[in-house]
């Protein structure tokens, strides 16, 4: 579970500093306008593989939320595979999942930043037969960040940039010495226009 940790926690720095380079040439009118035109032209669901065993099919809704003047709650839906054991070939379909997303938005010369997390149940069963795989909610709170140095004004109503990262892994533990873990699922979208109302 240790190595699952430092993947999300490498993946989630690396999306970061994507999005903080996006917002960087953002501050630019010619950058402005071919990050206009790429987001009118970004569909709102990505597939991502990732993991040795599954996907994860993340649909960010366009609509953000205020929460208390100070936040933007974002609602995401996702599909996700059944993971295979590889030493006992069980099918697991019923996983835990752990979300991370991110919202960043441009407030004239500065840029609202920040960072919500969730974890929950997922039911994974976008197999490829099935012809209704269940579609997973959550909904994430995304709070300012307030790092020394570092810290956030408040959102705002208005446009901004969301991304999310999306896990699921089964609930068992490790069958083998050394230890070994069955596969995740793993999924990224965005970053992705958003309007917070």
């Amino acid at each position: 579970m240790r190595n699952l940790k430092r993947l999300a926690t490498a993946l989630s720095t690396a999306l970061t500093l994507g999005v903080g380079a996006v917002l960087v040439l953002s501050a630019t009118a010619p950058g402005a306008t071919a990050l206009r035109g790429v987001a009118n032209n970004l569909a709102g669901v990505v597939h991502a593989a990732g993991g040795s065993s599954g996907i994860v099919s993340i649909t960010i809704s366009p609509n953000a939320t205020l929460t208390a003047k100070l936040a933007a709650t974002v609602s995401i839906s996702y599909t996700c595979q059944p993971v295979i054991d590889p030493t006992t070939g069980s099918p697991y379909s019923l996983l835990l999942s752990s979300l991370q997303a991110q919202v960043q938005q441009r407030q004239g010369k500065v840029v609202a930043h920040g960072s919500g997390f969730g974890n929950g149940t997922a039911v994974c069963n976008d197999d490829g037969f099935n012809p209704t795989p269940t579609v997973n909610h959550a909904t994430i709170v995304v709070i300012p960040d307030l790092y020394p140095g570092f810290s956030s004004p408040p959102f705002k109503k208005g446009a901004a940039l969301a991304s999310v990262n999306v896990s699921a892994c089964p609930n068992v533990p490790p069958t083998t010495s050394p230890p070994f873990f069955p596969p995740c699922d793993f999924g990224s979208a965005g970053p992705t226009a958003i309007s917070i109302k």
